[in-house]
């Protein structure tokens, strides 16, 4: 992918200068996280529950989100940072990845102002605050498309293993890294020299050790009813893609959102550049690696509805492309323009909080973009009186944003648990793996519900309501909850 096109290194494109800024940065996220008032946000909790139970797979995601909270956690403990810290770490690494790539594709330049640009677009200023699935999924995408460029260049046995092994534990992190093969199948087809590697055995040991690394996923899906797959179908909705109006325009201004304005116009820029310069292998390799992606979600959310982070692993070569447009054009303040941008929307969305404290007035959960991830140890705190009042009950919730946040709030003690599974197939992860059944009916429960669900209450022989609690965190946002001791279950049929 060699190519003379390529301009003098400056002298603030060097490798030791971008690690700097990146441990710089990340000590920064570590300090600013405690101060922002959150706890987990629910799929944090969720994973961290993963974690306390290691396994092949789980309800909605594969595995390695787990393994990666239950490494982190096993090392530093189970509180706030140490959760979050697998992105914490993930991301500048993946910006480390992005330099290399962005070096070996064209120069250290356009690789340096890769990997910094990329640990502070508003996606990674946002889920750099969260551990989540995407940031082993971007992680190993960026490691599967370095292995693969180094493999078509060296042809080392070594580099197709680590390509199988990216894309492998890429899968094992969430399913969307099996686009990366749809990807690297139009890169070598749209390069009439590259065709010959379908035939080599190198791709192949590849394919061989990502199917191996992926197997006992599959393996366990089999055993459990294939739950994560029944999942991924029902949140694309493949089974009615017309039972819903698409929401192209919210998607298509998350990914403007998620590179920042800066580099979301550049983005549109680096397109025309590698229309232009298609019979240039280095741009067919971005526009493989970041339009099919873009281009299946967007008719996702054309006819459906689609999140804006399922297309994130595209908005890696996406920057590349974004960034060597912005090193070519002759006024280069366009570049530090962009990244300020983005900063300023980080610094921003960080210490919103500070601003309304400097200012003297009450932030609302209105302007509060971090709600969602607070109030729940001050709910918890009011809950555990009662849970401590009965030490053999069984602590019961109705959805998987209870379960999850009180499982985690109580991890000092360890309670028993049961989710109330009323439908013929688990409807999340909890109903999988600990389902009210009739070997409970003997003991005694503390339902903690949002809502007084009559449905629920009828199946116990005694229902006793011991509180409703209702704390408010901030002005708009209340966290509330009903405290119940029941007893003898009489089962779920009427």
């Amino acid at each position: 992918m060699s190519s003379a096109e390529t301009r003098p290194t400056s002298h603030m494109a060097q490798p030791w200068l971008l690690v700097l800024l990146l441990i710089l940065l990340t000590v920064y996220r570590l300090w600013v996280i405690p101060r922002l008032g959150v706890t987990l946000y629910i799929d944090e909790a969720q994973y961290w529950t993963w974690a306390q139970s290691l396994d092949w797979g789980y309800f909605s995601k594969p595995p390695v989100i787990g393994w990666l909270i239950a490494a982190s956690t096993a090392l530093f403990g189970d509180g706030l940072l140490a959760v979050k810290l697998p992105a914490l770490i993930l991301y500048p690494a993946t910006s480390w990845l992005l330099y290399r790539i962005g070096t070996r594709l064209f120069d250290a330049r356009v690789g340096f102002r890769t990997g910094l640009a990329f640990c502070l677009i508003p996606l990674v200023s946002a889920l750099g605050l969260a551990v989540s699935t995407d940031a082993p999924l971007m992680f190993f995408w960026a490691l599967g498309m370095l292995a693969l460029i180094r493999a078509l260049e060296t042809d080392y046995m070594r580099d197709w293993l680590l390509l199988g092994a990216a894309v492998g534990l890429g899968i094992m992190s969430k399913y969307t890294m099996a686009a990366f093969g749809l990807s690297a199948g139009f890169y070598l087809l749209s390069n009439i020299r590259l065709r010959r590697i379908f035939v080599h055995p190198g791709l192949w040991a590849a394919i061989a050790l990502a199917c191996l690394i992926v197997l006992p996923n599959i393996l366990w899906n089999w055993a459990h009813d294939f739950p994560t797959l029944r999942h991924t179908a029902d949140i694309t909705h493949v089974d009615g893609l017309n039972d819903k109006s698409g929401n192209l325009g919210e998607f298509l201004l998350a990914q403007a959102g998620s590179l920042g304005p800066g580099f979301a116009l550049a983005f549109l820029g680096g397109l025309l550049l590698a229309w232009r310069k298609r019979r240039d292998g280095r741009y067919q390799f971005l526009l493989a690696f970041s339009v099919p992606l873009l281009a299946i979600v967007i008719i996702q959310a054309s006819r459906s509805e689609a999140n804006g982070n399922w297309a994130a692993p595209a908005l890696l070569a996406a920057l590349l492309l974004a960034t060597k447009f912005l090193a070519r054009l002759r006024n280069q303040n366009w570049w530090l323009i962009a990244l300020g941008l983005n900063l300023v929307l980080m610094f921003g969305a960080y210490h919103l909080g500070d601003f309304y404290r400097v200012s003297g007035k009450t932030q609302t959960a209105r302007m509060d973009p971090l709600k969602r991830a607070k109030g729940w140890d001050t709910l918890a705190a009011a809950i555990r009186p009662y849970l401590a009042a009965h030490p053999d009950a069984v602590m019961l919730t109705e959805d998987r944003t209870m379960m999850a946040h009180m499982l985690y709030q109580f991890r000092d003690i360890e309670p028993d648990h049961a989710a109330w599974t009323p439908g013929p197939h688990p409807a999340d992860h909890y109903q999988l793996t600990s389902p009210l059944d009739d070997s409970l009916h003997s003991r005694p429960f503390i339902l903690i519900s949002r809502d007084d669900n009559q449905a629920l209450l009828e199946r116990f022989a005694s229902a006793t309501k011991l509180a409703r609690i209702s704390v408010e965190i901030e002005p708009g946002l209340r966290r509330e909850a009903s405290v119940w001791l029941l007893s003898g279950f009489r089962g779920y049929s009427r």
